[in-house]
């Protein structure tokens, strides 16, 4: 037998693996950590560059505003971020 060795310490740059989404009405949600920028579509959409909760920046994706359901405060505090409360119209 050898001694346990945590993995986590012993493989340093190894991730954690991402966590699972949360069944919200027996549907998969994401957490969203943060917005990250917005953009207007020709259809008069805007979408948000969504930073995922525990996730890889290469997992960051584009969302329709209309989407973001119970993730309101990270769109909240991107706007304050932005100092949009009167220039950045979603």
């Amino acid at each position: 037998l050898n001694p346990y060795r945590d993995p986590n310490t012993v493989f340093t740059g190894r991730q954690p693996p991402p966590p699972p989404p949360v069944l919200v009405h027996d549907e998969p949600e994401y957490e969203v950590e943060s917005v990250l920028a917005h953009r207007h579509r020709r259809n008069g959409t805007v979408e948000l560059l969504i930073r995922w909760k525990g996730y890889d920046p290469s997992e960051d994706s584009w969302v329709s505003e209309s989407e973001m359901g119970n993730a309101r405060r990270p769109l909240r505090d991107y706007l304050v971020k932005q100092g949009a409360t009167s220039t950045v119209r979603l």
